[in-house]
């Protein structure tokens, strides 16, 4: 995680229609003729891209300091909702693991991996 502090800003727990939680800075914007949030989610210490969701969508909407957001962000990218996952730069994701079961020939079924 970055060790930089959060830039200034208003900080929520949202929850969206869809089971979706989203962590980060919120604020109110105007696009196309109608209000939306606009919600820039925290991930591993860095706030990523705007996302911008309409007011029906919000279940519940919970602010915070900068502090909670960081405390409560996600830090894998599996926690993020696919649409954010989405759109995450190659280097934000985590580097796959070695998992040696995967070459072991306790459990061989015949097939070959390449």
């Amino acid at each position: 995680m970055a060790d930089t502090p959060l830039p200034a800003g208003e900080y929520a727990i949202v929850e969206v229609l869809g089971h979706r939680t989203i962590i980060g800075r919120v604020e109110e914007v105007e696009r196309f003729g109608a209000k939306l949030m606009s919600i820039q989610p925290l991930f591993n210490g860095e706030l990523l891209a705007a996302v911008m969701i309409g007011g029906s969508s919000i279940y519940q909407f919970t602010p915070c300091t900068a502090e909670v957001a960081m405390k409560r962000q996600a830090t894998d990218d599996w926690q993020l909702p696919t649409s954010i996952r989405a759109t995450l730069p190659e280097s934000a994701l985590p580097a796959p693991e070695f998992n040696p079961a995967f070459l072991s020939d306790e459990e061989d079924d015949g097939d070959q991996y390449f």
